[in-house]
């Protein structure tokens, strides 16, 4: 490994932390770390300095996609028995409140039912999540492609960054995320926000410039 490339990986060390975090409380941090550098060291091979992209959003797309198979390939061995004994009662009931309400339950619906907290429910329903792997094969004006070579476009910037919002908001807390659902995704107002989580309007405003400078400082680690 050259020094350049040895001095890029520690200079961006940061994004890989960044992107492995999700995932770190399941699989060892060190192994998702060196997966990340396999990424990056293949982005370093195929990036052009010439292009208009950053390298950091470039590398983005192989260290994500190298953490993604590698946790894909490696899920089913991970998992706890206390998890997969959860996520076989949650199947169970979604089944047995599909027939009585005739249609999918709620996670709501099904923690009423299991009498457990809500919270668990999307815990398990997230590790249990299949992963969609960036080298699967698809088909595309009858042309076999690889996922990873659709967002390699224009638009490439655009996506990578979406991605990276999209790890941001995962990181928020329950109560951060239902209000930027409600404000954003469901256009409530601050008033009909502050009904929902329970709490006054100052502080939903408070509380919803705090999750907007968090997820903008969050972002500009990593750009």
């Amino acid at each position: 490994m050259n020094k350049e490339l040895e001095d890029l990986i520690v200079d961006n060390s940061n994004l890989i932390y960044s992107i492995i975090s999700r995932y770190q409380n399941y699989y060892d941090k060190e192994d998702l770390y060196q997966i990340g550098v396999i990424g990056m060291i293949k982005a370093y091979k195929k990036y052009d300095p010439q292009s208009n992209t950053k390298f950091t959003t470039y590398a983005y797309t192989y260290i994500l996609g190298e953490v993604l198979k590698y946790v894909n390939d490696n899920k089913s061995f991970k998992l706890s028995k206390e998890y997969l004994v959860m996520y076989k009662k949650i199947n169970e009931a979604k089944t047995i409140l599909t027939q009585r309400l005739m249609k999918v339950p709620t996670n709501f619906e099904l923690s009423i039912f299991l009498e457990i907290d809500e919270k668990v429910i999307d815990h398990i329903e997230m590790v249990t999540r299949e992963i969609d792997r960036l080298d699967r094969i698809i088909n595309e004006d009858g042309k076999n492609l690889i996922l990873l070579d659709t967002i390699k476009d224009d638009k490439a910037e655009t996506n990578i960054d979406s991605m990276m919002l999209y790890d941001e908001i995962n990181k928020l807390t329950n109560d951060e995320k239902i209000l930027l659902k409600e404000r954003y995704f469901l256009d409530k107002t601050q008033s009909e926000t502050a009904k929902i989580l329970g709490i006054n309007q100052v502080q939903v405003s408070r509380n919803e410039q705090k999750i907007l400078k968090k997820l903008k400082n969050n972002l500009c680690k990593v750009a």
